[in-house]
């Protein structure tokens, strides 16, 4: 890093400086311009925030805390003075701070905390491309904050996505374009070959790499596993230092990768992406891609973040090229062949398109909104959504209507993952054994770095993060005794005030257990541990050849444990289906989520209403696939398709009130349009005989009913006179008829008002397909006289006008027409 006059931003800065006071800006800069470094103190010596705070705030832990220490550095002081930080679990600031460097989570906690932002006077969003998930939160909430401080200058820097684009979503904001400070960058592909290991490949490449550096090389790779993969087995000269970098490091081990090397010496820096933005490696001159990285993406089947390991992306790409050429021409060597670019996906999804929105949907209830009352960059994914309700709800964090619970009120506080929150919240009530106890149990499952094998940890072989996370829940927990070990009795009751959902119960026919939400989980077929019969799940893994979650920390669960108050067992009653004609018999039953825990006969059976809402239960839970039958019928079928394709085209008007008839709305609603027809029905067998095109029907009413046939009618009369019916199965509606009985007709008939053509499927008199056609006109130029040609000799006694256009539209024979003449 640098703060140069010599950067790029600097030209900007009169500009910006001049604008920005009370405005929204927009900032496109690519990396090595100084956004980072020469805008922030610039901010600082400008007249118009003298009195005020400057926020910068980064998506990236690591990023914070080396841009604050540079920044101080610049300024001659030590961090906490002029320019401070504060991330999650460590701050340096002061009341005399100016400028202070908070990533974006800290910053949605400083908007809970205070809407106004008082004594703030910008907010500078810095490498917003990287669409993490609270960055997009925090943007969303400072938006409806602008109304209590008008005044607020907002800006918002990215490096790759269109400045533009961001503007125009804001509404009123400014753009100014920034050139980047980059040097020359050769690059080079060197692609893994033929049944090589390309972690091998990779070793070989960095040490060739190495060798050629003037100054150093930065490595990027997925993750933790191949940087200490890659460190074991290189073999550099002496002269290289080997230095790791991903977030799992202590902070000292980090600054360290940061650091300029010692005089006479290469750094060779092993790297997870953080290194790709944000981030000034110095004495690099050559960069070495995997072309690999490891993204959490949420499985809302099982309700857990996975890390999977993925392509890069262009953007990615060109980000990581580009830290070779910062301080003069470099190189970059890519462990893939060129034509392999061309399909690279241009940019990474955003956080709020993949990740787990439980943390967001509590935050935006904490603020008052609902999430849908946001206005986010991206929307949501509302799958995500869903599930983070139903998860909110079973924590008690929400009431059924939505609403924040006391509860609620308390684990949104800890700004915290909701699960870890419900556990907090519940320790504060106990003794201070039991709060140490919570906080030795929740700093091993917040911090990552151990491995599920070795759970429970002692509070003396945490390392690192989770040291550090100990420290920061015993203060929160108030903890005047501290514990060394977990007691699993006590580990227990904490953990399923945050994992209710996570119950387990062991398999007996497949093997492999049988979770709660509904997923199956099993052990790695390595993995030695004794679990019992029942256990509570604490991580999961996934591997892409098998739907069943790996199981990592659990605990083991004896029946008396389901007792405990945050597992809402109810007995209720449904259908399960006995006999020959699987005769649906009514039931009790007592349920943990998807685990059946004691059956006993009904009291009493359920009369007809009763019965039809069971019914329906029980084909929304388990009968999807006989349900997927029902309506694969051809007559249902093609009733959909013309229903779903008028809905496509109707007037905005007309389409208010049209029903929803996609797969998933017909299943949700099956109440509404099904169940008033299943009255008589009592077995399975009797519901598979039931077609639902009647009730399918009744869903419009007449004026909707006389839109869908005017749209989209069920039959096309030709020009023959005779009417045929239309195929909406297709994926153009399409209509098979003689050649013969569209003469005369100049052009494509249409459907929907003109705006979907009708496609004729053209037949010979032996019924035969000649053509299929959607544009009719351009057949009677084109191919019809070769189809007369051909068909004239073998058909003699149909009509092969010279002139179709001109000529009488039949289905009969020339001689029935003449003998009609």
């Amino acid at each position: 890093m640098t703060s140069g006059q010599d950067l790029p931003v600097v030209a900007l800065l009169p500009e910006l400086i001049a604008q920005l006071p009370g405005h929204k800006l927009v900032l496109q800069a690519p990396p090595g311009a100084g956004k980072s470094t020469a805008l922030p103190l610039a901010l600082l010596q400008a007249e118009a925030w003298q009195q005020q705070r400057i926020l910068l705030l980064q998506p990236r832990r690591v990023a914070a805390l080396s841009i604050a220490h540079f920044l101080a550095r610049q300024l001659g002081e030590k961090v906490g003075a002029t320019v401070g930080y504060h991330v999650r679990g460590d701050a340096r600031y002061d009341s005399n701070t100016r400028l202070l460097i908070v990533t974006e989570g800290t910053f949605t906690q400083y908007l809970q905390q205070d809407p106004e932002l008082s004594g703030v006077g910008v907010v500078i969003f810095d490498e917003f491309h990287e669409r993490n998930l609270y960055s997009d939160l925090g943007l969303a909430m400072l938006q409806e904050a602008l109304a209590l401080r008008p005044d607020l200058a907002v800006l918002v820097m990215s490096a790759t996505l269109p400045a533009q684009a961001i503007a125009d979503w804001l509404g009123d904001a400014r753009v100014l374009s920034s050139a980047g400070r980059q040097h020359p960058i050769s690059i080079e592909h060197h692609p893994v070959p033929l049944q090589t290991d390309w972690l091998r490949h990779a070793v070989d490449v960095v040490q060739r790499a190495a060798r050629q550096a003037e100054q150093g090389v930065l490595v990027f790779l997925p993750g933790w596993r191949e940087i200490s993969y890659l460190s074991e087995r290189l073999e550099l000269s002496h002269e290289c230092d080997i230095l790791p970098l991903h977030r799992q490091l202590p902070l000292a081990a980090q600054q360290a990768a940061l650091a300029p090397a010692a005089d006479g010496r290469k750094k060779v820096v092993l790297a997870t992406n953080i290194a790709e933005t944000s981030l000034t490696i110095p004495g690099i001159d050559v960069v070495v891609d995997s072309g690999w990285e490891r993204r959490s993406e949420f499985s809302p089947r099982h309700g857990v973040s996975r890390l999977l390991t993925k392509r890069i992306s262009k953007a990615s790409a060109t980000q990581r090229a580009g830290r070779a050429g910062r301080l003069g021409p470099g190189r970059c060597l890519r462990l893939w062949a060129s034509n392999d670019e061309p399909g690279m996906r241009e940019f990474d999804a955003p956080a709020i398109a993949t990740d787990d929105l439980s943390g967001l949907l509590l935050e935006a209830k904490r603020w008052g909104s609902s999430v849908a009352e946001l206005r986010f960059f991206s929307e949501p994914n509302p799958v995500h959504l869903q599930v983070a309700d139903d998860l909110l709800q079973q924590l008690g964090v929400l009431d059924e209507q939505g609403q924040l619970t006391v509860v609620g009120q308390q684990v949104a506080a800890y700004g915290n993952d909701p699960r870890l929150a419900r556990i907090a919240v519940a320790a504060r009530k106990a003794a201070q054994p039991e709060r140490a106890q919570a906080a030795l149990l929740l700093a091993q499952l917040e911090a990552s770095g151990h491995r599920g094998q070795s759970f429970p940890l002692t509070a003396s072989q945490l390392k690192g993060e989770q040291r550090q996370r100990l420290q920061w829940w015993r203060s929160k927990l108030q903890v005047t005794e501290a514990c060394e070990q977990l007691d699993l009795s006590q580990a227990t009751r904490l953990a399923l005030w945050g994992y209710p959902d996570r119950v387990a119960r062991r398999r007996s026919a497949t093997g492999g257990y049988l979770v709660a939400y509904g997923g199956g989980a099993q052990l790695h077929h390595q993995d030695a541990r004794a679990a019992d019969a029942l256990i509570l799940l604490l991580s999961m893994s996934f591997t892409d050849r098998q739907p069943d979650a790996i199981i990592g920390d659990f605990i083991n669960l004896t029946e008396a444990d389901l007792r405990h108050p945050a597992l809402s067992l109810a007995w209720r009653t449904e259908f399960e289906l006995s006999g020959p004609k699987q005769r649906l018999q009514a039931i009790e039953s007592q349920r943990l989520g998807a685990l059946v825990l004691a059956k006993r006969p009904a009291s009493q059976q359920p009369d007809a209403t009763e019965r039809v809402q069971l019914l329906v239960e029980w084909v929304q839970r388990r009968g999807t696939e006989l349900l997927a039958e029902l309506l694969a019928a051809e007559p249902v079928q093609s009733y959909l398709s013309r229903v779903r394709l008028a809905a496509q085209h109707l007037a905005a008007q007309e389409r208010r009130d049209w029903p929803d008839f996609s797969a998933p709305a017909l299943q949700q609603q099956l109440a509404e349009w099904a169940a008033p027809y299943w009255t008589q029905i009592s077995s399975l067998a009797e519901l598979r005989q039931w077609s639902p095109l009647p009730a399918l029907q009744a869903r419009l009413n007449f004026s909707q009913q006389q839109l869908l046939n005017e749209y989209c009618p069920t039959h096309w009369q030709a020009p023959s006179g005779l009417r045929h019916r239309i195929d909406y199965s297709q994926p153009a509606p399409l209509v098979a008829l003689k050649l013969q009985e569209v003469f005369g007709e100049p052009v494509s008939p249409s459907l929907c008002r003109g705006r979907v053509i009708l496609v004729l499927e053209l037949l010979s008199p032996a019924q035969r397909p000649l053509q299929r056609t959607a544009d009719l006109a351009s057949f009677w130029q084109n191919a019809y006289q070769q189809v007369k040609k051909e068909m004239k000799g073998r058909y003699p006694k149909h009509p092969w006008p010279d002139d179709p256009l001109q000529a009488q539209a039949t289905q009969k024979t020339k001689r029935m027409l003449n003998n009609e003449n």
